[in-house]
């Protein structure tokens, strides 16, 4: 079995169902996201049968995740919980991952922008006669982000919602530490990515 915390619009879900044959648990916290997941997984015969929709956030959220789990996957989504929360996330992997079993997140190395890096992040895609836009404004030195969702039509704006969110820069150094005292241990494997495990006997 397989949890996705932050399991957004089922992006990484369907991925996750395709590599593997696990059955998933989806968790997501947003009623916007959450209601696009359902309907990927609903109208999608091959996710319908293994995939379930969990509306929750962490740590609230774990309570309804059933034990002996083999995998976790948290996905660009560690810097949005605040760090009582992820230690109450890692006590939880500690009790309820398998012993070979291990949580994969992704990393932010702690860097200094360039001078003139953008500070926004602009995502179009056309669906039909309509342009979609997603602004994303970096984080400011309090961690707040604020991302901005527009409908164009031949250079005209139709509407435009702004969300504000909060987020951490996470390295794996920082990861690292916050297990420490746990059962667990960080490996990396890759720039951005690593797996945090069950601690050997020569590392608890």
């Amino acid at each position: 079995m397989i949890v996705e915390l932050g399991a957004g619009s089922g992006v990484g879900t369907r991925v996750i169902a395709a590599e593997s044959r696990a059955r998933v648990w989806a968790v997501e916290p947003g009623l916007v996201g959450r209601a696009v997941l359902l309907a990927r997984v609903s109208d999608d015969p091959s996710l319908r049968d293994r995939v379930t929709v969990v509306a929750g956030a962490i740590p609230e959220g774990l309570s309804m995740l059933p034990g002996g789990i083999d995998g976790v996957v948290c996905a660009h989504m560690l810097g949005h919980v605040i760090r009582d929360d992820r230690r109450e996330l890692f006590g939880w992997l500690g009790e309820h991952l398998t012993a070979s079993g291990g949580c994969l997140v992704t990393t932010q190395e702690r860097v200094d922008p360039a001078p003139d890096a953008p500070r926004d992040v602009t995502v179009r895609r056309r669906v039909g006669q309509y342009e979609y836009r997603a602004v994303y404004v970096a984080a400011d030195a309090e961690g707040v982000f604020r991302s901005r969702y527009e409908v164009w039509s031949g250079g005209v704006r139709l509407r435009a919602e702004t969300s504000v969110g909060r987020w951490e820069r996470l390295s794996a150094d920082d990861i690292a530490e916050e297990l420490r005292g746990t059962v667990l241990r960080l490996d990396v494997l890759d720039s951005g990515v690593a797996v945090i495990r069950r601690a050997g006997p020569e590392t608890e």
